[in-house]
C-alpha cells in the first residue's frame, strides 16, 4: 500500500511484504549502519548509544529473574555492577538505546525494561542506578547542537545486536497451544490485512494528516538534552553517556542550568476514575467513585489492580468461614479497590442491588429505602483514564465494566423508567461486579525480550493450594507486550522506508477474570495500545501500510496468545468459541459473508446485527474512523456476535474491535466446578487475601501455560525470517 495524491494506492501483498521482511533487525534485507544510504535519504550513523549490547544474562542480579521482571530494577542492576559509578556509565551507554519522545515517561524502571529512552529518561535511569549505589548526583539541561542532535536521531536506525533468549528445557504441557499458532498468525494477518487494503481502495477512502514526524522535527525534540554530573570530593563531574564514544567528565552540550531534580512539568502524568451511573427512580446521574493520579512513570510494569468489595467486607478474616459469613451482612453497595503495588485506593461504595434480606439490609429497608422513598441504584459504571502529556495535551480511554441501558438506547436518547431499573438491577441476570478482577497494564516503553533470559518457567500449583490470580493475569499481560513488541519494533528494509514503532506516551492493556454466573471468562483487552512511527527512507508513506499492518498483527497476536493460554480448557471441552476480531473474521471467510466498508455501505449490513453493536459503529464511524465489518453477525453459542477493524483516517492506525466495544479478545468457560459454601478456593490479591468464588479446576489449568516457551516461539518466527504474511 502506498500514497498517492491522498488516495490509498496499491502495492500489492509482494511488494508490502518488503515491509515486514525484517522484524527487529534481523529480516532479510536489512541495512547495516556503515551501508551506502539511498538518493535523499539520511545517512543512518551508528556513532549513537546501546551499540554493545551483551546478554543480560550475564550480569548477575541478587534476586531470581521471574516473568513478572520484579528483578529489573535499578537497585538489582547497581548491585550486579559492583555498585562502581564507572561500570554504571559503560552499561547506560553501551546497553541503553535512545529514542526520541518529549518528557518524562519511562523513569529509571521503565527505561531499563525498555532497555532504551530519550535523554530525560535516560539521565534519571543513570541518576538512579549512582544514587542506588550510595553517589550524590544531579541533572544538567542544554541544547544539544543540531550535527549532534542529528546523529543522535538518525542512530535510532542502526542496528544493533540481536541477542537471542534462552531456551526453556521443558516440553510436554508447556508446549499446548503452539503447534497451530504459527500458521494461525501467518494466515490470520495474510488474510485481515490483505481484505482491509484492497476494501479501502475500493471504497477511494482517504488518509490524511501527518504520516510520521519529520527528520527535521526529531531533530528539533533531541536537542533538548539533559544528562548527570556526579559529586566527588566537592566537584561535580559530567556524566553523559549519550554517544557511542562518550567518557566520563565529558558533556555533550553547554550546561544551562543544574538541577537538583526533574522538573514536575515535564512528567507524562495518568488520572484513573470509577464514573458511576445511578437512576434515583428515573432519573439519571452521573458521579466519579475513584479518583487516582499518578506519573505515568511511577505505575509503569507495576501490579495495578482493579476489584470491588461489598461495603463493609472487614478485610482479611481469619478464616475462610467468617470471610464467607462477612456477606451474609450485605447491604447491597459495593465499592471499587485499587492497588498500586503495595498502594491501595478505596472508592466511594454505591448501590448495584436493592438489599431486603439479611442484616445488611434491616438498616436501610427501617429508613424506607426502597418502599417509601427511592435510592440511587448503578445502571453503568466505567473505568477512565485520562493521559496527560507535559504539555497539556489529554487523551481518555473508557473501558466499560457494564451497561444496563445498553448503547442502542443511549445513541436514541431514551432513559430507563423506573420500573426498568427496579428489573434490570434485580435480575438474575445482571451483572455483578464483585467477581470481576482487573490487572491494568500500564507500560511505557517496550518490554525488552532480554530481560527474560534465564527466566524458570512457572511450574502449576499444588492441587488444594490458593491461586494467585493476578499473577496469571500479569503473566497474560506481560507474555502479550513481550511479544508484540519483538515481533513489530521495527518493519521495512533499505529500498524502502523503514519503520520503528515505540511508545511516546502510556499504554494499557487490561486482562480481566469474570467469574459471574454461569459463565466464568478471561479477557485480554488492548486498551490503549498506542506507539509512534518514526520512519527514514525514500518511501515514507509506508507508514500508513506499516500502521495498519501493526493493528491487525496485535489483533492477531492477542487470539493466538489467548488461544495457548486456555489450550488444555478447550481440549476438555470446557469452552466456548474463543471470541476476537480475528477469529470471527475467520468464521465470516467459512461461511462466506461479504464484507462492507462503513460508513459508505452501512445499508448494506444485514438486519441481525445486534443493536448495540450497530450503534457502536455509527460512533466509530462519526468521529472519523473507516470500518471494515462483515455484512453480518455470527452466531456463536447460540449467540449473535460481531466484530470489525477500525483504521483512523489520519494516520491508519488499526485496531480490532468487538461488539461488546473491547479491543478484545474473549474466552468463556462452563462452570465445571458446582460452589457451595464448604467448599469455595480462594484467589489471592496480595495485601488482602481476599476469597473468591472462581471455579478452583478451571483456573489451575491456565498455569499449565508456560510463557517462556511463547516467547521463545515468537523468538524462533524472528530467526527464521518469519514475515507472517507468505
Amino acid at each position: 500500500m502506498m500514497m498517492r495524491g491522498g488516495k490509498l494506492g496499491t502495492l500489492g501483498v509482494a511488494g508490502l511484504l518488503a515491509l515486514v521482511l525484517a522484524f527487529s533487525g534481523c529480516g532479510r534485507g536489512g541495512r547495516s549502519p556503515t551501508s551506502s544510504p539511498q538518493v535523499g535519504t539520511p545517512q543512518i550513523t551508528d556513532r549513537g548509544p546501546g551499540m554493545r549490547r551483551q546478554s543480560l544474562s550475564s550480569l548477575q542480579i541478587p534476586v531470581p529473574r521471574t516473568l513478572a521482571l520484579t528483578h529489573v530494577d535499578p537497585k538489582h542492576f547497581a548491585t550486579a555492577l559492583g555498585n562502581d559509578p564507572v561500570r554504571i556509565f559503560e552499561f547506560v551507554r553501551d546497553q541503553i538505546a535512545y529514542e526520541v519522545y518529549t518528557g518524562y515517561l519511562r523513569g529509571p524502571r521503565g527505561t531499563l525494561l525498555a532497555m532504551a529512552g530519550n535523554s530525560v529518561d535516560r539521565s534519571a535511569l543513570l541518576a538512579s542506578l549512582l544514587q542506588q549505589a550510595g553517589h550524590r548526583v544531579r541533572f544538567a539541561r542544554g541544547t544539544l547542537p543540531e550535527r549532534e542532535a542529528k546523529d543522535l536521531v538518525t542512530s535510532m536506525w542502526a542496528e544493533r545486536p540481536r541477542l537471542p533468549l534462552a531456551r526453556p528445557t521443558s516440553g510436554g504441557d508447556s508446549s499446548r497451544g503452539l503447534s497451530v499458532a504459527p500458521a494461525t498468525l501467518r494466515n490470520a494477518v495474510n488474510r485481515d490485512y490483505t481484505l482491509i487494503r484492497d476494501h479501502l481502495k475500493k471504497a477511494g477512502a482517504a488518509v490524511s494528516g501527518d504520516l510520521a514526524p519529520s527528520l527535521d522535527a526529531l531533530i528539533k525534540e533531541a536537542q533538548t538534552h539533559f544528562w548527570v554530573q556526579l559529586e566527588k570530593a566537592g566537584s561535580w563531574t559530567d556524566f553523559d553517556p549519550s554517544f557511542a564514544d562518550a567518557t566520563p567528565g565529558k558533556s555533550h552540550a553547554r550546561t544551562d542550568e543544574t538541577l537538583d531534580a526533574l522538573p514536575d512539568a515535564l512528567s507524562h502524568n495518568l488520572t484513573i476514575r470509577i464514573r458511576v451511573e445511578e437512576h434515583t427512580g428515573a432519573t439519571p446521574s452521573e458521579r466519579n467513585t475513584l479518583t487516582f493520579t499518578a506519573r505515568a512513570a511511577d505505575v509503569a510494569g507495576v501490579d495495578v489492580v482493579l476489584y470491588f468489595q461489598p461495603e463493609n467486607w472487614p478485610g482479611p478474616a481469619s478464616s475462610l468461614v467468617r470471610a464467607i459469613a462477612s456477606a451474609v451482612s450485605g447491604t447491597g453497595r459495593v465499592k471499587a479497590v485499587l492497588t498500586i503495588g503495595k498502594q491501595t485506593v478505596m472508592g466511594e461504595p454505591f448501590r448495584q442491588k436493592l438489599k431486603t434480606t439479611g442484616i445488611g439490609g434491616v438498616g436501610p429497608l427501617l429508613g424506607g429505602e426502597g418502599t417509601r422513598k427511592a435510592v440511587p441504584i448503578a445502571t453503568a459504571a466505567a473505568l477512565e483514564v485520562d493521559f496527560t502529556a507535559p504539555g497539556g495535551e489529554r487523551e481518555t480511554a473508557v473501558r466499560e465494566l457494564f451497561d444496563l441501558v445498553g448503547k442502542a438506547r443511549r445513541a436514541a436518547g431514551q432513559t430507563l423508567t423506573a420500573e426498568e431499573v427496579q428489573s434490570r438491577t434485580q435480575a438474575e441476570s445482571a451483572p455483578d461486579v464483585t467477581q470481576s478482577l482487573y490487572d491494568l497494564f500500564f507500560t511505557t516503553g517496550r518490554i525488552d525480550a532480554g530481560h527474560f533470559a534465564g527466566v524458570a518457567e512457572n511450574p502449576p500449583p499444588a492441587e488444594d493450594a490458593p491461586l494467585d490470580i493476578i499473577a496469571l493475569l500479569r503473566r497474560v499481560n506481560v507474555t502479550f507486550v513481550a511479544s508484540s513488541d519483538r515481533l513489530l519494533n521495527r518493519l521495512g528494509r533499505g529500498e524502502r522506508a523503514i519503520v520503528l514503532f515505540y511508545p511516546d506516551s502510556p499504554r494499557l492493556h487490561i486482562t480481566e477474570l469474570s467469574a459471574a454466573e454461569p459463565a466464568l471468562r478471561i479477557t485480554l483487552d488492548l486498551r490503549r495500545d498506542h506507539a509512534r512511527a518514526v520512519a527514514i527512507g525514500p518511501r515514507l508513506e509506508d507508514v500508513v501500510a506499516a500502521r495498519i499492518f501493526r493493528g491487525v498483527v496485535d489483533g492477531t497476536l492477542e487470539r493466538v496468545l489467548l488461544e495457548a493460554v486456555t489450550a488444555r480448557t478447550r481440549e476438555k471441552g470446557w469452552t466456548a468459541p474463543l471470541v476476537s476480531t480475528s477469529w470471527l473474521f475467520e468464521q465470516a471467510e467459512l461461511e462466506g459473508i461479504p464484507k462492507v466498508v462503513l460508513p459508505g455501505q452501512i445499508d448494506r449490513l444485514d438486519g441481525g446485527v445486534p443493536a448495540d453493536a450497530l450503534a457502536r459503529l455509527r460512533d466509530e464511524t462519526s468521529r472519523g474512523n473507516v470500518v471494515v465489518a462483515p455484512q453480518r453477525a455470527i452466531v456463536v453459542a447460540g449467540v449473535p456476535r460481531f466484530a470489525w477493524w477500525r483504521v483512523r483516517l489520519t494516520n491508519g492506525q488499526t485496531t480490532a474491535v468487538i461488539d461488546e466495544g473491547l479491543h478484545a479478545a474473549v474466552m468463556e468457560y462452563k462452570v465445571v466446578e458446582r460452589q457451595d459454601e464448604d467448599k469455595v478456593y480462594v484467589y489471592v490479591i496480595r495485601g488482602s487475601g481476599r476469597p473468591g468464588r472462581y471455579p478452583h479446576t478451571t483456573i489451575r489449568e491456565f498455569y499449565y501455560f508456560q510463557d517462556p516457551r511463547f516467547l521463545a516461539f515468537i523468538d524462533d518466527l524472528l530467526a527464521q525470517g518469519f514475515t507472517l504474511v507468505p
